[in-house]
């Protein structure tokens, strides 16, 4: 008979043993992408996007970035809509203000009346490197807090503000305004829409382009139509209003012209000196100010 090797078994737990300790090592430097959707699932809001007349124009996603209500989104998502609901953690909101906005690096943040809510912090965008691993969760099809995993496959500057992070994952309509996230759970990015892009291919704003506008102590605080308001027909001037607040002048100044049909008052000629203003009608401007000075002083 053979002799029995000793050896053999013993390097057998050996192998074991250090493949046991390099998966129990991997896994507490990367965590499983269950464990990062548990710890952002429920800071990701649900946006959809409705006309004047309640008709779903769009849906997609955004997250809570402080816990007394800011909502990060896309403009991109928004632009043109009326009616905005918001869903957090399984409930429903009318955004209450729109805090800031900036079209050119597709961003708007709304504000709506929550406290203590959970909510995701943000992380620095420029560590990532090509080939780090990313998050998103998002509303694709209306499938609402799917998740996804890939990598970063380029980052990429259009000027203007524009650096964006190309990526790979989930791609379908409803992802737009979604978090980009690292393996800490924190936001490096802001998905982006594809539009004027190659629709096969993802972006995401970095998130460091974006920090002087979420940290600036600047708010809009534009009032915003309230879609769970059902007793009372909109009106030309909150229509108005909520055409303003997305950068639509010259479609805000046509419903305050319709307005003023319903009801002559110093704040619409206020709203359309101001949207005159934008978009440069200087002597416009100064005509409806005036008019406004006129009416205060009447009254």
């Amino acid at each position: 008979m053979g002799s029995y090797d000793m050896k053999s078994p013993i390097k057998i737990l050996i192998l074991v043993f250090v493949l046991t300790l390099t998966s129990n090592i991997y896994s507490q430097q990367f965590p499983s992408g269950y464990e990062i959707f548990e710890k952002a699932k429920n800071s990701i809001a649900i946006v959809n996007v409705y006309d004047e007349n309640r008709n779903l124009l769009r849906i997609g996603a955004g997250f809570t970035y402080t816990p007394d209500g800011q909502i990060v989104t896309a403009h991109s998502l928004v632009n043109g809509g009326t009616y905005i609901k918001i869903k957090v953690n399984d409930i429903e909101f009318a955004p209450s203000a729109l805090y800031k906005i900036d079209r050119r690096r597709d961003l708007i943040v709304y504000k709506v009346d929550g406290n203590n809510m959970p909510f995701l912090p943000v992380g620095n965008s420029d560590n990532m490197k090509v080939g780090d691993r990313i998050f998103t969760i998002g509303n694709p099809k209306g499938f609402e807090r799917s998740f996804s995993e890939g990598m970063i496959s380029g980052k990429r500057d259009f000027g203007a503000g524009k650096v964006f992070f190309q990526f790979t994952g989930m791609s379908w309509p409803g992802m737009i305004g979604s978090p980009l996230l690292n393996e800490n759970t924190e936001v490096i990015g802001l998905v982006s829409s594809r539009s004027y892009m190659n629709e096969d291919i993802n972006f995401a704003t970095q998130i460091n382009s974006l920090k002087p506008i979420l940290e600036s102590p600047e708010v809009k605080n534009y009032s915003v139509p309230n879609f769970f308001v059902y007793e009372k027909p909109p009106t030309n001037f909150n229509i108005g209003l909520s055409y303003e607040s997305m950068g639509e002048h010259s479609t805000a100044i046509w419903y305050y012209l319709k307005s003023l049909k319903d009801e002559v008052n110093s704040e619409t000629y206020r709203r359309l000196a101001y949207c005159h203003e934008q978009l440069g009608n200087f002597k416009f401007a100064e005509d409806y100010y005036r008019k406004a000075r006129d009416i205060d002083g009447n009254n």
